[in-house]
């Protein structure tokens, strides 16, 4: 495991050393004792071999197993400093490779990366090494999944060593998983070039080139429908600015292709996403947003033919014969008692509907502008007492 403890002075090594060798030598010694004792019919070491064998294993010498989850002894800790503080940066390099090497065999990626990274930043001068450690780095990471990051080290990699074919694979398979398959195939024939039998990267490039061919495929429907729509969006605006309507831009980056008048690049209100539709007769059906300031509730008209009054639809919903919305408990809202305005944001102004006119005559008005791509009026009770405060908020038309 990669540690970064403070190094020890030359005596506190000599000391650790000699502290590790008595502690072996006094083990021996006691073994050997054990055994003399039994051969003179003394009384002997009642210990089984297995837990002799287990104690060994737990003596710093010959532990082969390390939690890293818990505290580290102070002897494994001096042991690890004394391998790991050579002034040599290959032979440093070289140990956390190798310890590397192990925690990946036990599948302990997280473990065997922190190894690679430190042998990384040993810059040792051996080229052929820092290839090694970033490749295998590379591939601790695809068993992570983080195909990016893998695919970054294989590209390190090969500065190092241009031709070092693991890294030339891996990074091949790292294309595969990230769906780039045209980087893939010119990695896997760049494998190819140094091993033209190389099964994994042969059976790989079939898969990518077939991958590729679907993406393409994909992408030219993709674009070909973008077209469509974009066409059948330039009709339908046309059909709206020859009514006179106007409707507000959106604003667009500099980079953007939106057309900026384009409905596409309109937000909706309504979360189900309706749009203005033109039906076979070439009739519009706009989304329309009814809002009622006085209990701060909406109602949302999913398709508002545009040759129908608005008359119609306050008659549909606050008829005689439809239930009151929960909000309006004294059930003042009636057909015949409400009053519908739009407002010019401009002007700051509201202008009063007639209920009679159809939609289309109200959104031809010259002051109404459609924001959004969903035109929006306030409904209030005629003559009641909200109606009054609300309207000397605005200039009234």
């Amino acid at each position: 495991m990669a540690t970064s403890k403070k190094s020890m002075t030359d005596e506190e090594r000599a000391a650790l050393v000699k502290k590790l060798s008595d502690d072996l030598e006094d083990f021996v010694a006691e073994r050997s004792l054990a055994a003399r004792k039994r051969k003179g019919d003394q009384p002997a070491d009642t210990r089984s071999i297995d837990e002799i064998v287990e104690e060994l294993k737990n003596h710093p010498a010959f532990m082969k197993e390390i939690d890293y989850s818990k505290p580290l002894p102070p002897e494994i800790e001096g042991l690890m400093q004394i391998k790991y503080e050579s002034e040599n940066p290959t032979a440093r390099a070289d140990s956390y490779r190798d310890d590397g090497n192990d925690q990946f065999k036990k599948k302990k990626y997280a473990i065997a990366i922190d190894n690679y990274t430190e042998g990384i930043k040993s810059k040792s001068p051996d080229l052929d090494l820092n290839a090694v450690l970033y490749t295998n780095r590379a591939a601790a990471q695809y068993h992570r999944e983080n195909y990016r990051s893998s695919f970054m080290d294989c590209i390190c990699a090969r500065k190092f060593k241009p031709d070092h074919l693991k890294a030339i694979v891996r990074g091949a398979q790292c294309c595969f998983q990230m769906n780039k398959f045209a980087d893939c195939l010119r990695w896997c024939d760049a494998s190819l070039m140094i091993d033209p039998e190389n099964k994994l990267i042969l059976d790989l490039r079939v898969r990518a080139d077939k991958r590729k061919r679907e993406q393409e495929r994909d992408e030219r429907k993709q674009a070909l429908q973008e077209r469509k729509e974009e066409a059948e969006e330039r009709k339908l605006l046309q059909a709206i600015q020859s009514r006179g309507i106007r409707v507000s831009s959106v604003k667009v980056s500099k980079d953007s292709k939106l057309d900026p008048l384009l409905l596409t690049a309109m937000e909706c209100h309504n979360p189900t996403g309706a749009k203005v539709h033109q039906d076979a007769d070439g009739i519009l059906h706009w989304p329309v947003l009814f809002l009622y300031p006085e209990f701060a509730e909406t109602d949302f008209i999913h398709a508002f033919c545009e040759t129908n009054c608005f008359y119609d639809h306050l008659a549909h919903m606050f008829g005689p014969e439809t239930e009151p919305a929960n909000w309006d408990t004294e059930r003042k809202y009636k057909a015949d008692a409400i009053e519908v305005f739009f407002e010019n944001k401009d002007e700051e102004k509201l202008y009063k509907v007639n209920p009679d006119h159809s939609l289309l005559d109200v959104l031809k008005h010259k002051k109404y502008e459609v924001t959004a791509g969903t035109p929006t009026f306030i409904l209030m009770v005629k003559g009641s007492k909200f109606q009054k405060e609300f309207l000397t908020r605005y200039k009234y038309q």
